[in-house]
């Protein structure tokens, strides 16, 4: 049978169209999608301690500035995350929250940059590894001009509140350090996947679970369960787990940062097997590219095994594919 090049190109189209939407969203996406928009500013905003998630795009310069508007509006932002180093999966968010829990946040503020318009979103926080409720009440303010922008929540503030916080740094604060993981950090695979219950937990998108449940079925012979994405490692150890599934998505370096992998020796790519044809081959991703990295937890401990190569990929299915044929090549099953 002869194939055309058209028809090739064509049928290549289709399997990235059909990747694309098997994809999962990211995190901040999820998030922001449980927002119930409304045009009132928040109440206790001006008493109450917040943090800001900002977009890969956000300058040093531009910080700056809204962190000046915020002291001088009374908003006591506390600290600064690049959304990247927290909304990174289920594990980095939990982290997250539990950070905030300590310094008592009540409000996250998504500063954000598209074509050149900036948006700063104010939600509560709901003190939940989750970070945001369903239908959280959120007040948004968007323009062009970032000074613009910031004017006008300073006269929102200062027309519906009283200011009570005073003590706000002069500066914003970008270097606060977050524990990921409560337990050891293994370059291995784990042969306990062999001998006990894991928790595959689904990712809440019909075409990306339908793909899972392909993807299992292929490369994972053992005693796995698919789950509520909802429910927490105490949960799942209750119902009879000792491992779950869990991934990163995030960009490479980011990635790398988070799951503790020597950074001295990054460059400008990372360098990732994956498999082909079963054979292990190398193939390199630029460092500022998102990427899927899984690895397995252990419920009880907090132990995280990773595998002894970075298997990491733009897409879900083939990083996934990859873990998944490494660990049995390695651990024989």
């Amino acid at each position: 049978m002869v194939v055309s090049k058209r028809g090739i190109l064509f049928s290549l189209s289709v399997l990235i169209c059909c990747l694309a939407n098997a994809q999962p969203d990211f995190e901040k996406d999820i998030l922001m999608g449980r927002l119930a928009y409304t045009q009132t500013i928040p109440s206790d905003l001006l008493a109450t301690r917040s943090v800001v998630l900002f977009d890969q795009g956000i300058t040093q310069k531009e910080l700056e500035e809204t962190q000046t508007a915020f002291q001088q509006t009374g908003i006591d932002a506390e600290a600064y995350f690049n959304c990247d180093d927290v909304l990174a999966g289920v594990d980095p968010e939990k982290a997250f929250s539990t950070l905030l829990n300590v310094r008592q946040i009540s409000f996250l503020i998504f500063f954000g940059k598209e074509k050149n318009e900036y948006s700063l979103t104010f939600v509560p926080y709901n003190g939940k590894g989750d970070l945001i409720s369903v239908s959280a009440p959120a007040w948004q303010q968007k323009g062009s001009v970032l000074k613009e922008v910031l004017l006008t929540i300073y006269r929102f503030a200062m027309s519906n509140q009283k200011k009570k916080n005073f003590l706000i740094n002069d500066l914003p604060e970008t270097d606060i350090p977050i524990k990921y993981f409560i337990g050891r950090r293994n370059e291995t695979y784990t042969a306990m996947v062999k001998s006990f219950r894991v928790a595959v937990p689904k990712f809440g998108n019909d075409r990306a679970d339908t793909a899972l449940v392909q993807m299992l079925k292929q490369h994972f012979p053992v005693k796995y369960e698919l789950v509520d994405p909802e429910l927490d490692d105490r949960e799942l150890e209750r119902k009879g787990f000792v491992l779950v599934l869990r991934f990163i998505h995030t960009r490479g370096l980011i990635a790398k940062k988070i799951l503790d992998y020597d950074l001295t020796q990054m460059a400008s790519s990372i360098a990732s097997v994956m498999m082909v044809n079963e054979e292990p081959q190398i193939k390199t991703i630029p460092a500022d590219e998102p990427v899927y990295k899984f690895y397995f937890k252990h419920l009880e401990y907090g132990n995280i095994f990773l595998g002894n190569k970075w298997d990491a990929d733009r897409s879900w299915q083939v990083a996934l594919a990859n873990h998944l044929q490494l660990m049995r090549l390695e651990l024989k099953y």
